[in-house]
């Protein structure tokens, strides 16, 4: 297994990236596949890079069109995120993308989907939770502390704290291999070298706002009957409670359930590649 930065560096040099601005918004992006194929549309997690997803393209480029991109410093909360996001897919064209999002990524793919009801060619959430009330109820509660975690990340010593960010995210370890927990640590060690207070702030502040937002209901999925793909971890971050609720938003959505935990998203890629086509086939995608 290679490890990250090794990784990054090839895949940086076979698909540079791409800039463009909407409405002020500054889209980092990459677009790559099949012209002729199905858009997927790839949500970030909560370290908002879209090359956590660097193993997905060239295994789905083939039969769809793919596309990465990060979440523009300029869109402070979900909501603008999502009305930034619309003009951003029609700036390029964009019509009936199938949302891939994993974690934070597939509570911004709700959200998108309550916005622009019938905009939406379908559903991959991946190591995720509902934007339910009794969700969004149970994140109030355990993030009742995240105002002022806010505060203190935006007045931080930034260098100081980024050794105590990369033990966070290792804390999702759960059953991977010695050759996986490696890959995640170089993953960590290699975007934290360059990751500015800026970005995080702003993420955060992202992730604090979803618990400021209208709670989805499954009225806003019935249009996507059929549509729906949820793989979900057995030992994630998101309870198995989150993961019942979800599943009842859903409308009988086909279900995947893996072995591993939060990080599985990016350590177990071929597994959740397979799934995803396979699934895809079953809806002629």
């Amino acid at each position: 297994m290679m490890l990250y930065l090794e990784k990054l560096k090839s895949f940086a040099a076979m698909h540079p990236c791409e800039n463009v601005t909407v409405d002020g918004a500054k889209f980092r992006y990459l677009l790559r596949g099949n012209e002729n194929g199905k858009l997927l549309v790839f949500l970030n997690g909560g370290m908002n890079t879209l090359e956590m997803w660097m193993d997905y393209v060239d295994k789905l480029s083939d039969a769809y069109r793919v596309l990465l991109f990060d979440y523009p410093q300029e869109l402070r909360t979900n909501q603008e995120l999502v009305v930034g996001m619309h003009a951003f897919f029609q700036k390029l064209g964009v019509e009936d993308p199938i949302f891939v999002g994993a974690s934070d990524g597939g509570m911004v793919a709700q959200i998108y989907t309550q916005k622009y009801p019938n905009e939406v060619g379908g559903l991959v959430l991946i190591s995720t939770g509902g934007m339910d009330a009794n969700t969004l109820k149970i994140l109030k509660q355990k993030y009742r502390f995240a105002p002022l975690m806010l505060w203190y990340m935006k007045r931080c010593n930034y260098e100081k704290l980024k050794p105590k960010l990369i033990k966070a995210g290792m804390s999702h370890i759960r059953n991977e291999s010695a050759e996986e927990i490696a890959y995640a640590q170089d993953m960590f060690e290699t975007i934290f070298k360059d990751y500015k207070q800026e970005k995080d702030v702003h993420i955060s502040g992202l992730l604090a706002d979803l618990m400021n937002q209208t709670p989805v209901t499954a009225a806003d999925f019935a249009a996507l009957q059929g549509k729906i793909l949820l793989i979900l971890p057995d030992q994630d971050f998101f309870s198995g409670k989150m993961q019942e609720d979800l599943i009842r938003l859903m409308h009988n959505p086909k279900i995947s359930y893996v072995s591993g935990g939060h990080l599985s998203t990016v350590l177990k890629t071929d597994a959740y590649i397979q799934t995803i086509h396979e699934f895809l086939r079953t809806i002629g995608a």
